[in-house]
């Protein structure tokens, strides 16, 4: 009942009206300060989740995740809030019908109408100059179109002004691109504007030196495309009705990824249903590639006990989103992974990666598949430097941790320690419940002498793996660090035990 509230807070008498109406003031108040105390008992070492005053029972709201406040709506419209639940009180029961309906609503919201995929128009502002600054404003906000298109179906739209179109269907989304000439060099303004309400989604003023950073997809530029694409898809979910299947996809998968980039065991559970969800929502090949990157992801940190059928459902996975999304470069890159890890196949693994950055230059996504596959390869350079230009461009991504655990990893294979550990400092700090980024700073504290930091992640690591033992890092062949067994780093970790 808390946790449907509002704020996660309610008044005492509130609940007491709900659950013991029927009794007098003084007895439903002594009935619900047994009930807490019982509920502090079932909670254990979490007690202070409940938290109370003379007027009101609160659940501390920053630590406590609701699904339903969520919106992850069940799979099956015949779930029933609380079902099964038997408390006798008319006051009680008439909540509970009215939350139920509440669910009924969400899920009816849900149900798939027509999936015409989000419609983008991209152009440069009516004001820009004509010639080379008009075309390269276009490019502009046709790269975010695109990027957008990779991680969601959507089609960019021929803008009806300048196609004598007066009838095509309106946009979605209008996102707009504009330089302007300012002494030698130009001011770039970009929006991005949910036609129906006109709400700004997006935008962003820079100065650009050189027009020359547009024409060869440079950092600044890059970094600027993919922080649009990526604010611009996490807010599609609030702004376009949600009914429709691209909506509710986007919002599972968007969820999907942050249980998975969190490494917890039992959110990358939830984070494959959440990706399955999405698919069952628009059956876009990117979401088999996803749901085949966290089975993997479980396979990997030897999270679950079938370890053979996870193999199974991750070849299978990207099979199927090869086979729908060959042409999404975003597939090609989760997949160019996937394939290098399962199965070590360099050559098919460099051909993904490569055709997913000719697709796609300026996608982080893309340029982290390539990295790897580089250092699969042994172009241990060409690895460091491609890599390096994936975190610069996911610099303002929610999932930057991500770059910057495989960051970790290339710089400690080029022998770059010092930056090997602020890389994976930062992605520690980022995702606390990370694995593979606690086990390499754990070496490379004590392959750098700091034996105090390094004692301090292992406490971590007992924490957040179970079972855990620097013994088994060090002496067991198939504990997960192929890297830091290869680079002689687990050595040291012998004057920890």
């Amino acid at each position: 009942m808390l946790a449907l509230s509002p704020g996660m807070e309610r008044p005492r008498r509130w609940l007491e009206d709900k659950l013991w109406s029927s009794f007098g003031p003084e007895q439903a108040g002594a009935n619900l300060r047994q009930a807490l105390s019982k509920l502090r008992s079932a909670l254990g070492s979490e007690a202070d989740l409940l938290q109370a005053d003379r007027n009101a029972i609160r659940l501390a709201e920053r630590q406590v995740r609701v699904d339903l406040l969520e919106e992850i709506v069940p799979g099956d419209d015949r779930t029933e809030l609380l079902e099964g639940i038997d408390v006798r009180d008319p006051e009680f029961e008439d909540w509970l019908r009215q939350e139920r309906a509440q669910l009924q609503a969400m899920i009816n919201r849900t149900q798939p109408s027509s999936n015409r995929g989000i419609l983008i128009t991209c152009r440069s502002d009516g004001d820009t100059a004509a010639g080379r600054d008009r075309i390269l404003a276009d490019v502009l906000s046709n790269q975010i179109g695109e990027n957008i298109a990779d991680q969601v179906r959507a089609w960019r739209q021929a803008d009806p002004d300048s196609v004598g179109a007066p009838d095509a269907p309106p946009s979605d989304v209008l996102i707009q691109s504009q330089l302007l000439a300012d002494g030698n060099s130009h001011m770039l303004f970009l929006k991005a504007v949910h036609q129906p309400s006109a709400r700004i989604l997006y935008s962003r003023m820079q100065r650009v030196e050189r027009l020359e950073a547009i024409t060869n997809s440079e950092d600044e530029i890059a970094r600027t495309v993919f922080e649009a694409a990526d604010q611009i898809l996490g807010k599609i979910p609030h702004a376009l009705p949600k009914d429709r299947p691209e909506t509710r996809a986007t919002a599972l998968s968007r969820l999907a990824l942050y249980r998975m980039f969190s490494y917890d065991q039992d959110a990358l559970r939830e984070a494959y249903g959440l990706m399955d969800q999405a698919y069952r929502h628009d059956e876009n090949g990117l979401y088999l590639a996803w749901g085949s990157l966290i089975r993997m992801t479980q396979m990997m940190e030897m999270s679950e006990e079938d370890q053979g059928g996870l193999m199974e459902e991750t070849i299978d996975l990207y099979h199927r989103a090869m086979e729908t999304g060959a042409e999404n470069p975003l597939v090609m890159s989760i997949v160019s992974k996937v394939r290098s890890t399962v199965h070590g196949d360099l050559a098919g693994v460099m051909d993904l990666a490569q055709s997913a950055v000719e697709r796609n230059p300026v996608s982080a996504f893309g340029l982290k598949a390539l990295s790897e596959a580089y250092i699969t390869a042994g172009r241990l350079q060409e690895a460091y430097r491609t890599s390096a230009r994936a975190c610069a461009i996911a610099k303002s991504s929610p999932f930057r941790h991500w770059w910057d655990t495989g960051h970790c990893l290339i710089a400690l294979a080029c022998d770059h320690y010092e930056e090997a550990i602020t890389a994976g400092e930062a992605a520690a700090r980022a995702a606390p419940l990370s694995r593979p980024v606690h086990r390499t700073l754990l070496a490379l504290y004590a392959a750098t002498g700091r034996m105090d930091q390094a004692t301090e992640v292992a406490r971590r690591m007992v924490k957040i793996e179970p079972g855990f033992t620097i013994d088994q890092m060090i002496g067991d062949p198939d504990y997960p660090v192929r890297t830091l067994r290869g680079k002689g780093l687990l050595a040291p970790l012998g004057a920890l035990l």
